[in-house]
């Protein structure tokens, strides 16, 4: 008798709550400086001075028992040489399919559940930028307008938010299965021809003590619309196609994050019989591993990190998808001041080579950057 008095009780009072009751306003701000070394000109150190690199505010919440909302713009993005601005992150809803929320459809402009890292939050990731074969040259600005379809049971839906509660560098709740459509171009970019991108992840986190360990496979197909310049020529309807495996191991208290890509993707090609140049589909691959490690001093969380990358291929991202060869390393330190505040610094020693319409140059950077994170 009680306990049917406790649920008609609590029926009655989820009837009773409004939508704006169920909505949360949350986000963080990222504050950078950095310094850099241009080593293959012979250069001095300089100050790239004091930016901010992400404001973001995050309105989420369930609409109903059965739609969940998700709207994130940014204020600090860059339009030309304009900077904080105004921009649209994500815009999507998930509508749940039953009752135990195993089932749902993702609709609006959300992340492409492409890539461990990609789908993590940069309030959460330690290097301070994502690894450039699965992000620039796979899925810019990880996140496009499309229909995803997720399915996760609740036991996997627990894991994923235990990682975030504990602090543990997780991901979220992308669905341990998920395929979808999108449009892309990239995000905040109009769709440019008529083929459709197609994608799919598989998943499962796996909690071995204190550990979750979780492998993944996801690809995604497409027809990319590059931009290139008067000179150079190209398809609208270009090749492009991702496969990669990822290997994540959450911190207790050593942590791995390990993910390698391949396929083909837009990229430059010099001029054989004299003009500008194509931007044909090419092979490209290149992947990252970082290793980390969850530990406490005097009190304070302390986050080590390093992590190395290399890629080869086009960055279809960019005019002209110039040709690239990188190989990466970095190296820092994650410090929580406070449930507010983290201190980031981090060492970077890159080396590219790229190929475009001025030919040939090589760029070797020694980059160090300080950031302070501040949650709200």
């Amino acid at each position: 008798m009680l306990s049917a008095m406790l649920l008609l009780g609590t029926v009655a009072m989820s009837a009773q709550t409004h939508w704006w009751e169920r909505i949360s306003l949350r986000g963080y701000t990222q504050i950078r400086y950095a310094e850099v070394q241009d080593v293959s000109a012979s250069a001095p150190w300089t100050s790239g001075g004091f930016s901010i690199r992400r404001g973001r505010l995050i309105l989420s919440g369930f609409a109903t028992d059965n739609v969940f909302l998700y709207i994130q713009p940014d204020f600090a993005a860059t339009m030309g040489s304009s900077l904080n601005v105004m921009q649209l992150r994500d815009a999507y809803f998930d509508v749940f399919l039953d009752s135990l929320r195993t089932m749902r459809l993702r609709i609006g402009q959300s992340k492409v559940p492409f890539g461990y890292e990609n789908m993590q939050s940069s309030s959460l990731r330690l290097p301070m930028e994502r690894a450039e074969v699965l992000n620039t040259a796979s899925v810019p600005g990880e996140r496009d307008i499309g229909v995803f379809a997720m399915w996760a049971p609740a036991a996997a839906r627990e894991i994923y938010a235990r990682l975030t509660r504990n602090g543990q560098k997780g991901s979220g709740d992308y669905g341990c299965i998920s395929i979808g459509l999108y449009n892309g171009q990239g995000i905040n970019r109009p769709k440019l021809n008529h083929t459709p991108y197609a994608s799919a992840r598989a998943t499962y986190p796996l909690a071995i003590g204190d550990a979750v360990v979780e492998p993944a496979v996801q690809a995604f197909v497409g027809r990319f619309t590059p931009t290139v310049s008067s000179t150079v020529e190209s398809g609208s309807n270009v090749r492009d196609e991702r496969y990669s495996v990822s290997l994540a191991v959450s911190p207790s208290p050593l942590g791995v994050l390990a993910e390698y890509a391949w396929g083909h993707a837009p990229r430059y090609q010099p001029p054989s019989n004299g003009g500008g140049g194509y931007v044909r589909a090419g092979r490209i691959e290149g992947g990252f591993i970082t290793m980390y490690a969850k530990t406490n001093i005097a009190g304070y969380a302390v986050f080590p990190f390093v992590r190395w990358q290399s890629l080869h291929g086009g960055i279809k991202s960019q005019t002209n998808a110039p040709m690239t060869d990188l190989v990466q390393s970095e190296a820092g330190i994650e410090w929580h001041i406070s449930s507010a505040l983290e201190l980031t610094v981090e060492y970077i020693d890159s080396d590219r080579h790229i190929l475009d319409t001025a030919g040939t140059s090589h760029q070797q950077l020694r980059s160090v950057w300080l950031q302070l994170q501040v949650n709200y």
